[in-house]
């Protein structure tokens, strides 16, 4: 059995090598609004519409990112999207990751000793909170912001309580 092939992108999207961004990014508009699902709904060639536009978003994937267009161009095999340590500008290579990870280890190590107890009884709430919300928020597009309140909440409450211990009964 022979490997599948990918087409060629500028092909694809029916643009000449030498095409600008601006070239490619009309044509893939264009294509897309052509060929999209949801205009096809209900039609036998609904399909084969679904897979047009996906081989369309392949193609203005890589024509797209000046690195994968210069790989594709060379002969290379292009990047591959969605990579968790992409080289897209603006993001961190694994190294930095790591550096950033030992850092902040660093930093948290004296108020971890400092805290200790008030951190542990934080990220106990926490977990659960996290646990119980979870399955009621899968899945919309509220549920990051929500769960980013509610810890924020939480580490209110718990900041409030902790002072309230230390200072003691007036």
């Amino acid at each position: 059995m022979t490997p599948k092939t990918e087409p060629d992108p500028y092909s694809v999207l029916g643009v000449a090598r030498t095409a600008s961004d601006s070239e490619i990014r009309a044509a893939y508009h264009a294509l897309v609004a052509k060929y999209h699902p949801d205009r096809h709904q209900g039609n036998p060639l609904e399909d084969l519409a679904s897979e047009k536009v996906a081989a369309i978003n392949r193609a203005y994937e890589i024509l797209s990112d000046p690195a994968r267009r210069a790989d594709y161009d060379s002969g290379l095999q292009p990047r591959a999207t969605g990579q968790p340590y992409s080289t897209a500008p603006g993001s961190l290579s694994r190294k930095h990751i790591r550096w950033l990870q030992i850092v902040a280890v660093l930093l948290i190590l004296p108020l971890a000793f400092r805290f200790g107890s008030f951190l542990v009884r934080l990220l106990v709430r926490l977990v659960r909170a996290a646990l119980e919300v979870t399955p009621l928020l899968r899945g919309t597009p509220l549920a990051g912001g929500l769960v980013l309140l509610l810890i924020a909440i939480l580490v209110l409450v718990l900041v409030r309580q902790h002072r309230a211990k230390r200072k003691g009964p007036d």
